[in-house]
């Protein structure tokens, strides 16, 4: 007969390999989420911006991937608002980045 103890711990046992297999899935739906997210960015993106200033998204990507990530979402968000015009030049996304790197610049005055 089993004790109450090897119950207990089986039980726990189980219970843990459940929550362990529900996380699991929970994960994979996120990443597939995101998956899917970043094909529908980069298809309106590609859409949106000359050659050029997709390869300048591109080298920017490599560099810095959270940087470039915040900068298709901006673009994907004046876009949808009818700020910004079909085709982006490169001219104009250099433009748009001195933008945000400005804003992301804290200057800090002494007295």
């Amino acid at each position: 007969m089993d004790t109450a103890e090897e119950i207990k711990k089986r039980k726990m046992e189980n219970y843990l390999a459940q929550s362990q297999g529900a996380q699991f899935q929970q994960q994979m739906a996120a990443e597939q989420q995101a998956a899917e997210l970043q094909t529908q960015i980069k298809q309106v993106i590609s859409t949106i911006l000359s050659k050029e200033a997709q390869e300048r998204i591109a080298n920017i990507r490599t560099i810095k991937p959270e940087f470039a990530l915040q900068v298709e979402i901006y673009l994907l968000q004046m876009f949808q608002a009818g700020r910004l015009k079909p085709v982006l030049t490169d001219e104009q996304l250099k433009g748009i980045l001195d933008q945000l790197v400005k804003k992301r610049e804290t200057t800090i005055i002494r007295k």
